[in-house]
C-alpha cells in the first residue's frame, strides 16, 4: 500500500530521476512516515518535552523544554525528507571528479535518514537518553536497530556492510561540538571503514551538512542575515561548487495573489540562470553562478504584473485577463442589470471592452425560463396592440440585447448626446421609438431600452440565439469603431496597476538587486485620516490608503449594506477594500469559480497550508498536486478507512484524497510551474449550521499535518492569520471553529505531539455520530454538538448512544460491533484517570456477577442485566438511614431470591456437579455478597459519593455500559473456548 505522500512524490518526480532516489521513496519513505511522522525535529509541545526530559534525568528539563517549544513545529519526517532531497539536489552540481558513485548515493540517503537519531530517541519518550558522541558502540547499535525498523534491507541489501559509514555520517552530519570525526575512534580490529575517508569527510559530510542546515531555515533572507547563510556557502566552497546563494522574499501572505507573485518571480529568476533549491512560505532561495546577474527591480515588477494579468502561456497558466474575457469574473448581474468591476475597466481599453460585451452578456444573461423583458414592459404605458406586438419578442434574446445597450451607455457613453440616436439607427428604430422613450426608468432600472430590444426582436422574430449572438458581436464592433473615430471614449488608466507596483516596491525583496529603501507606511495615521474624511477603509489589510468601496462585482462575501444608524456625533466608517485585495478576490472568483457576493452563503472555511520551515522542490510539487486535485471529503469513507486501519491514522493513507477527474489533468509541466508557497483551498457546506460548515475542515486541519507534515490554519476569515510560517509555531490552528470542537475538549492550537490524540478523538466522535445518530445519506451534522456533549460528559454515554442507534435500527449488535464500541470507549478515555476507573469498575461488576449468573447474549437486556438491575433497584429504594452492611445483605437476599426463580443452567455454580449442592450454594451466596459489596462500596458510595439522585440520573448509562461489557466478556470467553478446543484437537 502506497502512502499519500509517497504516491504524490512518485507521480510528480521527473521521469529522469535517479533510480536510487526512486527506490528510496518506494521502500524507506513509508517506514519513515510511520516512525518519524509525529516526532518533532524542531518545536513541539513543551509539556511533552518536559515529561520526556524528566524521565531521562535531564537537570535542565524545564529550560530545555521551554526553549525547544518556542520554535515552530517541524516533524522529523519532514526534516529528514527535505534535508535529504536538498542534499541530493546539491550533489548534481558537484564537479565531475566529485560526482557520487552508487554506494555513496545510498550512503547519502541512509546517513541523512539517521542523522537526528537523538531526536528519535527523545520522541519515543524512553527513559534511556540517546547515546553521547563518544559512545560509538551504542551509536552503531542504535543505527542498526533503526535501520531494521526503517526497512533499509529493502533499499540496499549491503547496508549492513556499510553500517560503520552510516553511523559515522549520522553522528557527524553537523560540524559541531557534538561531532566525533576522528576516524581512529570508530575503527578497531573488528570493524573498518569500507569507503575512502576523503570521500566521507570531503564530500558526503558536506552534502549532508548543507541539507541539514538548509532545513533549519525559516526565512529565505537567512542566507544573508544569519550565519546559516555563511555556513551553507562554506559547504559549497568545500565541495568546489562554484555557486552562491541568493533569494527573493515577499513579506506578506495573502493567498492566491502572493503565490502568483512568487511563481512569477521564480520564472523570471530562472531566465537569469537562478535555480531554486529551497521554497518557503515567503519566497525562495536560489543557486546562481558566482558572477550573478543583478536584476532590475522595475523589470521584475513588469514581469510579475504581466504574469498576473496575461498568464504564462509556456507553462499553461491563465492570467486574470482570460477569465475576464470569458465573463467568469469582473461582471455581475442583479435585479438592476449588469455591472462591471473597476478592475475590468482598468485592464481593458473601452473599445476592447465594448467588443467583449457580447460574449459576457451571453454568459451572464441566462434566465431563459424567466426573461426580464415581459416584466419590464409591464412597467411601461403601452396600448394593447403595442403590448401584443412587443410580447412576440419578449424573451431571452431581448434581455441580452437590452442589457448590452444599457451597460454600454452607463459605462462608456454616460451623458453622450449621440449614443441614443446612433443606437436607434443601428436597430432601425429611429422612426419608431423616440430617444425619450429609451430613457424611461424607475428605481435605477432602465425600461425604455427593453422596449426597443423587444421591438427589434419582434420585427426579426426568425432570429435564433446564435444569430442574435452574431448580431450583438457586429453591433458592438460597429459601436466601438464609431466611438473611436469620434473620440467619444475616455483615456484608459489603471490605478490598480499603480497600486500593485507600489505593493511590490513595499513588500518584495530580491537579493541581489538595485532595490531602493522602502518607505514606512503609518497605518494608524492612514486609518485615522480615513475615519475623519469618511473614506472607505480596507477591512482586510489594516487600513490600506488605497481602499475603495466594496462592490458586489469584486468581493466573494456580502458587501457592506447601507445604514443610517451611526453613533451620535460620530463619523461613519465605511468598510472598503484595497486594490490588492480586490485583485485577490477576483483571482479567487476566477480560479475557484466562485460567484461574487455568493460564497458567503455557502459558509466557506479556508485552509491555509504552510510548509514546516521549508519545502524542497520535489515536495513543493507534490503538495501542489494534492491541493490542485483535493476532492470533497466523504466522512463516511473516512470512518470506514479509519476503522479498517484498526482505528489508527495510518488507515487514512488508503483514503481516496483526490478527485479522479482532476488526476493528471494538468500534466507535469503545469504542476511544476505553479508551486505552493502558501497553498490554500476552502470547503463549503450544503447545510445551514456552523457545525455543518466545520466538520470537514476540522478533519482536514488535523489530517493534512499528520499525513504530509505541513502546517494548516483553518479559519472562516478570507485573510490568512499569519504573514509567515515562522509566526505560526503550531502544526494546526482552528480559528473560530464550531462549538463541537470546544465541547470535545480539543485545543484550537495544536503542537505536533497533539495531532494524533486530537485526530483520534475527533474521529471517534464522528464515527459514533455517523453510526448511531445519522440517517443515511443525511449525516445530521447539526446534531453533532449533542453527540459531543454526551461523550464529553460520561464515557458510558458511548454505550448509551450505541444502544439508542441499535434499537432504532431494530437489530442485535454483533461481536464485532461490541468490540468496536468498547474500543471507542477505551480510546476515548485515554489519559483520563477518572473515566478509566469508571469503565474498569463497570467491567469488574459484570465479571463478578457473571460468576453466578450467565445468560445467552441473544436474550433481552432485562435478562442480561438482571443482577445489576436488582442491585440498583435496592440501593435506590431502601431508606437512607439503613446501614451499609444492611443494604448489602438486603440486596444480596433479594438478588438470591430472584436467582432462585431462574433456570439452573443460568447459574454456573449450580451447574458444577463436581462438588455437593451445599457447597455450590455457599459459593453462589459468597459471590453474590462480593458483587453486592462492590455495588454498594465502589459504585454507590465511591463513584457516586452516596448520592442516590446522582445514581438515579446515571442508572441507564450504567446499564448500557454493563450490557456491552457483558457481551464483550461473553464473546471473549467463547473465543477462548474455541481456541482451547482447537488446541486439544
Amino acid at each position: 500500500m502506497l502512502t499519500l505522500l509517497q504516491t504524490l512524490l512518485i507521480e510528480t518526480l521527473p521521469s529522469d530521476t535517479d533510480p536510487i532516489l526512486q527506490t528510496f521513496i518506494q521502500t524507506i519513505l513509508p517506514a519513515m512516515e510511520r516512525e518519524f511522522g509525529l516526532i518533532p525535529a524542531m518545536g513541539g509541545s513543551e509539556t511533552a518535552h518536559y515529561q520526556t526530559l524528566i524521565k531521562q534525568g535531564d537537570r535542565y528539563a524545564n529550560e530545555n523544554a521551554k526553549r525547544w517549544a518556542t520554535k515552530p513545529d517541524q516533524s522529523l519526517l519532514v526534516h529528514v525528507l527535505n534535508g535529504l532531497l536538498t542534499a541530493w539536489n546539491l550533489s548534481l552540481y558537484l564537479p565531475q571528479h566529485r560526482q557520487l558513485k552508487e554506494a555513496e548515493k545510498r550512503l547519502l540517503c541512509l546517513g541523512l535518514t539517521l542523522h537526528d537519531y537523538n531526536k528519535y530517541v527523545r520522541g519515543q519518550g524512553e527513559e534511556q537518553p540517546p547515546p553521547k558522541a563518544h559512545e560509538i558502540d551504542a551509536i552503531i547499535n542504535l543505527c542498526r536497530e533503526l535501520g531494521e525498523k526503517l526497512d533499509f534491507q529493502l533499499f540496499w541489501d549491503q547496508w549492513q556492510d556499510y553500517l560503520l559509514e552510516i553511523a559515522y555520517l549520522a553522528q557527524n552530519t553537523q560540524f559541531s561540538v557534538d561531532s566525533n570525526s576522528i576516524l581512529s575512534n570508530w575503527e578497531n580490529d573488528e570493524r573498518q571503514f569500507t569507503l575512502d575517508d576523503r570521500r566521507l569527510n570531503d564530500v558526503l559530510r558536506h552534502l549532508l551538512a548543507f541539507g541539514d542546515v538548509a532545513v533549519h531555515m525559516g526565512d529565505p533572507a537567512e542566507v544573508v542575515t544569519t550565519t546559516k547563510g555563511d555556513r551553507l556557502q562554506d559547504h559549497l566552497d568545500w565541495l568546489n561548487i562554484p555557486q552562491k546563494l541568493v533569494y527573493h522574499r515577499l513579506r506578506d501572505c495573502r493567498g492566491l495573489i502572493t503565490n502568483q507573485i512568487h511563481n512569477a518571480v521564480v520564472n523570471f529568476a530562472r531566465q537569469l540562470g537562478w535555480n531554486p533549491i529551497l521554497y518557503f512560505a515567503q519566497g525562495a532561495v536560489y543557486l546562481t553562478p558566482t558572477d550573478v546577474i543583478t536584476p532590475d527591480l522595475a523589470d521584475i515588477q513588469t514581469a510579475v504584473w504581466e504574469s498576473l494579468i496575461r498568464g504564462d502561456e509556456d507553462n499553461n497558466q491563465l492570467g486574470l485577463a482570460a477569465y475576464f474575457q470569458r465573463g467568469d469574473v469582473g461582471f455581475v448581474r442583479d435585479g438592476k442589470g449588469m455591472k462591471i468591476a473597476p478592475q475590468t475597466l482598468e485592464l481593458f481599453t473601452p473599445a476592447d471592452l465594448i467588443r467583449l460585451l457580447p460574449s459576457v452578456v451571453q454568459i451572464k444573461v441566462a434566465n431563459v425560463k424567466s426573461p426580464a423583458t415581459p416584466k419590464r414592459l409591464e412597467k411601461l404605458t403601452l396600448t394593447d396592440a403595442e403590448k401584443t406586438f412587443l410580447l412576440q419578442g419578449a424573451d431571452i434574446r431581448a434581455d441580452r440585447l437590452a442589457e448590452l445597450i444599457i451597460l454600454a451607455q452607463r459605462e462608456f457613453f454616460e451623458g453622450s448626446q449621440d449614443y441614443i440616436p446612433w443606437m436607434l439607427s443601428a436597430l432601425e428604430l429611429q422612426g419608431t421609438i423616440s430617444p425619450e422613450q429609451t430613457q424611461v426608468q424607475s428605481g435605477g432600472v432602465n425600461y425604455g431600452w427593453y422596449q426597443a430590444a423587444a421591438h427589434y426582436i419582434a420585427t426579426h422574430a426568425t432570429l435564433d440565439e446564435g444569430q442574435v449572438k452574431d448580431f450583438l458581436g457586429k453591433l458592438s464592433d460597429r459601436l466601438a469603431t464609431w466611438a473611436e473615430q469620434n473620440n467619444l471614449l475616455k483615456a484608459n488608466s489603471s490605478p490598480t496597476y499603480e497600486a500593485f507596483i507600489h505593493y511590490l516596491a513595499q513588500y518584495l525583496e530580491v537579493y541581489p538587486s538595485n532595490q531602493p529603501a522602502v518607505e514606512f507606511a503609518n497605518e494608524l495615521n492612514t486609518y485615522s485620516l480615513a475615519k475623519v474624511n469618511n473614506q472607505a477603509i480596507c477591512s482586510l489589510s489594516a487600513g490600506d490608503p488605497d481602499a475603495e468601496d466594496q462592490l458586489d462585482t469584486v468581493v466573494l462575501f456580502k458587501p457592506q449594506q447601507y445604514s443610517n444608524k451611526n453613533a451620535l456625533g460620530g463619523g461613519r466608517i465605511k468598510r472598503g477594500i484595497s486594490k490588492i485585495w480586490s485583485l485577490e478576490m477576483l483571482m479567487r472568483q476566477a480560479f475557484w469559480t466562485g460567484a461574487s457576493g455568493k460564497l458567503e452563503e455557502q459558509q466557506p472555511v479556508f485552509l491555509y497550508i504552510f510548509p514546516a520551515y521549508v519545502y524542497s522542490p520535489q515536495v513543493a510539487v507534490a503538495v501542489r498536486r494534492l491541493v490542485k486535485e483535493l476532492k470533497r471529503v466523504n466522512l463516511w469513507e473516512v470512518r470506514k478507512h479509519w476503522l479498517d486501519g484498526g482505528m489508527q491514522y495510518s488507515g487514512l493513507q488508503t483514503l481516496s484524497w483526490r478527485d479522479e477527474a482532476e488526476i493528471g489533468r494538468y500534466g507535469d509541466s503545469y504542476s511544476r510551474a505553479d508551486l505552493p508557497f502558501m497553498a490554500m483551498t476552502y470547503t463549503t457546506t450544503r447545510g445551514k449550521t456552523t457545525t455543518d460548515a466545520w466538520v470537514e475542515p476540522s478533519f482536514l486541519a488535523l489530517a493534512l499535518p499528520t499525513l504530509l507534515g505541513v502546517k494548516v490554519v483553518a479559519t472562516s476569515s478570507p485573510d490568512p492569520l499569519y504573514a509567515s510560517d515562522q509566526e505560526f509555531v503550531e502544526s494546526a490552528k482552528l480559528d473560530g471553529a464550531a462549538g463541537f470542537w470546544q465541547i470535545l475538549g480539543i485545543n484550537q492550537n495544536l503542537r505536533l505531539q497533539d495531532l494524533a490524540p486530537a485526530l483520534e478523538r475527533l474521529l471517534i466522535a464522528y464515527s459514533i455520530h455517523l453510526e448511531f445518530r445519522s440517517s443515511p445519506p443525511d449525516a445530521r451534522w447539526q446534531a453533532l454538538n449533542g453527540t459531543a456533549r454526551d461523550l464529553a460528559t460520561d464515557v458510558l454515554n458511548v454505550f448509551a448512544i450505541a444502544n439508542e442507534g441499535i434499537r432504532e435500527n431494530k437489530r442485535e449488535p454483533s461481536p464485532e460491533d461490541v468490540k468496536r464500541i468498547w474500543k471507542y470507549a477505551q480510546l476515548w478515555i485515554t489519559g483520563d484517570q477518572k473515566m478509566t476507573e469508571k469503565l474498569q469498575l463497570i467491567e469488574r461488576l459484570v465479571k463478578e456477577y457473571r460468576q453466578f449468573y450467565q445468560v445467552n447474549v441473544g436474550e433481552s437486556s432485562h435478562a442480561v442485566l438482571l443482577p445489576l438491575a436488582k442491585a440498583l433497584e435496592v440501593i435506590l429504594t431502601v431508606p437512607e438511614q439503613i446501614a451499609r452492611e444492611d443494604v448489602i445483605l438486603q440486596a444480596a437476599g433479594q438478588l438470591n431470591d430472584a436467582l432462585e426463580r431462574q433456570e439452573v443452567y443460568k447459574r454456573p455454580f449450580l451447574m458444577d456437579k463436581s462438588v455437593d449442592i451445599s457447597t455450590r450454594k455457599a459459593q453462589e451466596l459468597a459471590a453474590i455478597h462480593t458483587f453486592m459489596t462492590t455495588c454498594v462500596d465502589e459504585l454507590f458510595l465511591g463513584l457516586y459519593k452516596g448520592d442516590r439522585a446522582l445514581l438515579q440520573e446515571n442508572r441507564n448509562r450504567i446499564k448500557s455500559g454493563a450490557e456491552f461489557a457483558y457481551r464483550l466478556l461473553a464473546a471473549q470467553e467463547k473465543q477462548t473456548e474455541k481456541t482451547q478446543t482447537k488446541g486439544e484437537k
